[in-house]
């Protein structure tokens, strides 16, 4: 019976996204980028209707789709199978399968804000050899909140600049290599503001999964 509830595609990625904390549609959205937004709906109600997430209104009229005690049981499942999967699985798999927004967006959420310099800031990620459409991404930090994320150039002065490649970005956050070696391979190059430079290792976070050791090549 479980299994006829969660196998269903795209399910525990949304449930996934859910168990870190993301309640709106559009958050969600980020965190399947390859899923439409019809079938995500569909997927909505269909766990609301297992009883899995509640859909609450806010008070400006938005909806937010909450876990409900049997969704928040289900996080221990989404973390066994990611530890499985970054100690199993390829590593050539990781890196080909990896997706410029969804980086940006783990990226986002992981955070250590309680490290990053107290102030108003601008990171632009640049990915050599990515399409046109996802070679880069902005980070409007408020000094406060999670910054805005996306692709859309904001039209505002950048006071950290990451020219990178996906392969070596997705290296860094999932604990295959320090940011000292990738910028010493030449495919991470660091520019701007000294003290977000020099704080950046700090800050910048890793994926939840990075310091699971894998058994592959």
């Amino acid at each position: 019976m479980a299994a006829e509830v969660l196998e269903t595609r795209w399910t525990l990625l949304i449930i996934r996204e859910l168990c870190l904390g993301s309640k709106h549609f559009n958050e969600l959205r980020r965190g399947v980028p390859k899923m439409s937004p019809t079938l995500l709906a569909k997927r909505l109600r269909e766990l609301e209707g297992h009883g899995i997430l509640t859909i609450k209104r806010t008070a400006d009229k938005k909806s937010e789709y909450v876990l409900t005690d049997a969704g928040k049981e289900l996080l221990d499942v989404i973390v066994s199978i990611g530890t499985w999967g970054k100690k199993w699985i390829s590593h050539k798999h990781h890196l080909e399968s990896s997706d410029e927004g969804l980086l940006a967006w783990d990226i986002r959420r992981n955070l250590n804000l309680d490290n990053f310099p107290k102030r108003k800031a601008v990171m632009q990620i640049r990915f050599h050899g990515s399409p046109a459409k996802s070679a880069n991404w902005w980070f409007i930090f408020s000094g406060i909140d999670a910054p805005d994320v996306g692709p859309i150039d904001p039209n505002l002065d950048v006071d950290l600049y990451l020219e990178t490649t996906l392969p070596a970005l997705t290296k860094v956050w999932l604990g295959e290599e320090s940011v000292s070696e990738a910028i010493a391979s030449d495919h991470f190059i660091l520019a701007g503001e000294p003290d977000l430079i020099g704080t950046f290792e700090k800050w910048i976070g890793a994926s939840n999964f990075a310091g699971v050791q894998s058994k592959t090549a």
